[in-house]
């Protein structure tokens, strides 16, 4: 093991702004050497892809001797997505497994995101809101299911021109989704109104479109919005006047102090509105 001053001096290494910079770099260069073999597969370009791999290694060796402990080193998911990506490298490229490799070897751009800190703060909002968005989720396929339900009864005639659209409720739910995205749904629309229950088509389809768009679109947006700043503030954490990240206690009473300062504002107004008026 090495001594704890060599770690440190690690530490500050790994986290400063230049090694994050050539982080950045190598991975660029990385993404741009994959899109260019897909035009011209040459050799040279997988030397230098090795070449990269390479220094994604001694990266992750050294963010690993500059951690205070395994334990601490691999609490981060960031730093087992870059051991997966880094590691399928190395594994024999068989018949079978040939195409997930290539995934895999594709996935090693998203490593930008963990790099680059803006990108992670977006990644890790939009993570805590999916992990939130539970009863969204159930509620959206409740509306998915009924509303499937509903298109089978009404479309699934032998004579109907939506027939193939809504055929059975995993069918229509795809029709659902694709009228969700705003895919062709004026035209199943235009068609339906010559079949059976041509009356309802319009109402239908409207009332989807509200539901699913507007509603159910702005809850996500909302969850979306309401966990950007609780994470912002995990990330980057309000500091002191010496820069101390503050405790959860501290930001608490920094606010009630705020808070009573804001008070005492709004009662010197109201106090001076009062005497002008006596006056």
């Amino acid at each position: 093991m090495i001594s704890e001053t060599t770690r440190r001096k690690l530490h500050e290494s790994v986290e400063s702004v230049w090694f994050n910079k050539l982080v950045v770099g190598v991975i660029v260069l990385n993404a741009a050497l994959i899109g260019l073999y897909t035009y011209t597969p040459e050799k040279w370009i997988l030397a230098v892809e090795w070449v990269c791999v390479g220094l994604f290694v001694v990266e992750l060796v050294l963010r690993f001797l500059a951690a205070e402990s395994t334990r601490a080193f691999l609490r981060d998911p960031w730093t087992i997505f870059d051991i997966v990506i880094i590691a399928a490298a190395f594994v024999p490229a068989g018949e079978g497994l040939a195409p997930i490799l290539r995934i895999l070897r594709v996935l090693r751009v998203l490593r930008l995101v963990k790099t680059v800190p803006q990108l992670r703060l977006i990644a890790a909002v939009l993570t805590k809101s999916v992990l939130s968005m539970h009863y969204i989720a159930i509620l959206a396929g409740i509306c998915f299911y009924v509303y499937a339900v509903i298109g089978v009864k009404l479309f699934s005639a032998a004579d109907h021109p939506l027939r193939d659209k809504f055929p059975t409720v995993h069918e229509a739910c795809f029709t659902l989704f694709r009228v969700l995205t705003g895919d062709d749904w004026t035209e199943m629309r235009y068609a339906a109104l010559s079949g059976p229950n041509g009356g309802l088509v319009t109402t239908y389809f409207v009332t989807w479109i509200i539901i699913a768009t507007f509603v159910l679109t702005n809850l996500i947006v909302g969850a979306i919005v309401n966990h950007y700043q609780e994470v912002q503030e995990i990330e980057h954490p309000p500091t002191d006047e010496h820069g101390r990240a503050l405790t959860a206690a501290e930001i608490a009473a920094r606010d009630d102090r705020r808070l009573e300062e804001l008070l005492s504002e709004a009662n010197a107004i109201v106090k001076r509105r009062a005497e002008r008026a006596r006056g």
